[in-house]
């Protein structure tokens, strides 16, 4: 048994598809990284000629928060972008009976709220800082004013747009077909980065049972039964609010088989 109809897993998985990273919790270098360097790995911007990322990242600003700091409010006005430069973000849905699921942990190199430079709308949900943080901002305005003076790079924007359509029908694919096993492997797999084919082995990814509950819409019994699973198999080794894979290849496998 899940969390209920409130919050339901397809509110969560959209929202995760749509306004959050796309690049799996991989905690790459940052070092060295330029702000255009930061931009470009937003799929939205990425389509972008090296001269227009440059002139974007000139107008982002960094911004620093403390442990537990709320970034924004479910409901506040989306007029940013945010991308993490050190520490992470917890983005978090409330329901209407004030519980709290966690949708998505971002990293160094991941970001939130890309949508909102385009359309303005509320915040979703809210963003709170997962220990100390720095994110690299960029406003609604500041991305108005650069585009008004480059027209040519709204098709780059658009041809992005399809792809983010496209991985949304993915995960709705995911939900339709993928029971909980294979759908906690996938989710496993891509906050190592484990999908993209990186060195995921031996990463420890600090994050509960319950929030990785949270996130695929189901009790934390069921993840605590299938993650005991995939521990006894010796795919994983389980500690106190932390996961390490160990077989990123027998995870695969399993995800992989019919």
């Amino acid at each position: 048994v899940g969390y209920g109809g409130i919050l339901s897993s397809s509110r969560v998985a959209l929202y995760d598809t749509l306004h959050t990273t796309s690049h799996n919790g991989e905690n790459r270098n940052l070092m060295g990284k330029g702000y255009e360097d930061f931009i470009r790995d937003v799929p939205l911007l990425a389509r972008l000629p090296e001269g227009e990322l440059r002139a974007l990242a000139a107008r982002g600003r960094a911004r620093t928060y403390v442990a537990d700091a709320v970034i924004f409010h479910e409901g506040d006005p989306g007029d940013s972008l945010h991308i993490v430069i050190d520490g992470a973000i917890r983005i978090a849905l409330i329901s209407s009976e004030g519980e709290e699921r966690t949708v998505a942990l971002l990293g160094p190199g991941e970001f939130v709220g890309h949508l909102a430079l385009l359309d303005g709308r509320p915040r979703s949900a809210s963003a709170i800082a997962h220990g100390p943080t720095t994110t690299l901002v960029v406003t609604r305005d500041d991305f108005r004013r650069w585009l008004a003076e480059r027209p040519p790079a709204a098709l780059a924007l658009l041809e992005a747009m399809s792809l983010l359509i496209r991985r949304t029908d993915e995960v709705l694919a995911d939900m339709t077909f993928l029971g909980l096993p294979k759908r906690l492997a996938k989710r496993v797999l891509d906050l190592v980065g484990g999908l993209e084919g990186t060195e995921a082995e031996g990463r420890r990814l600090r994050i509960t049972q319950a929030e990785l509950a949270s996130m695929l819409g189901v009790s934390r019994e069921s993840v605590n039964r299938q993650l005991n699973v995939f521990a006894q198999k010796g795919w994983i080794a389980l500690g106190r609010g932390s996961i390490t894979v160990i077989d990123l290849a027998a995870l695969r496998v399993f995800l992989e088989a019919a």
